[in-house]
């Protein structure tokens, strides 16, 4: 398979799950905003993450989809999802006392450690394509 075509399809998979994680958490926002407001944050941030992180996964989706913003997407995709995987690691090392998830729709029928796996797979993904766009970059390719 061409590098191309690797990036574009780990692309669409990445500009799935963006559009699918924010569009679950807008259409039954009230569960995702009583969720988000029983996480283990201050609550001022949560105020402002029940909103922020769907426009945010929204956005990232939107840079994935055109090749000029792809890398920028790629980036993003990377910092959030190394995000969610922290928080995940720490929810399977017992630091937070309650944790619901504030996922939507059937990511948040998974466990705890099938979460874990699906993420890491995501985050393997994003890693592949983000190297073979900087290679590409470095190497000075048109985009």
């Amino acid at each position: 398979m061409k590098r191309s075509s690797l990036v574009a399809t780990i692309s669409g998979l990445l500009i799935f799950l963006w559009v699918y994680a924010a569009s679950s958490k807008l259409i039954d926002f009230e569960r995702s905003k009583g969720e988000m407001y029983n996480q283990a944050l201050p609550h001022w941030m949560e105020e402002i993450l029940v909103w922020a992180v769907p426009l945010v996964e929204i956005a990232t989706a939107i840079l994935l989809v055109f090749i000029r913003t792809r890398f920028k997407g790629t980036i993003i995709s990377l910092m959030l999802l190394m995000l969610f995987t922290i928080y995940i690691g720490l929810v399977k090392l017992n630091y937070f006392d309650y944790v619901p998830c504030a996922c939507g729709g059937v990511i948040r029928t998974l466990t705890w450690t099938e979460h874990l796996f699906f993420n890491l797979f995501f985050l393997f993904g994003a890693s592949v394509s983000f190297a073979l766009q900087l290679f590409k970059r470095e190497r000075g390719a048109p985009e």
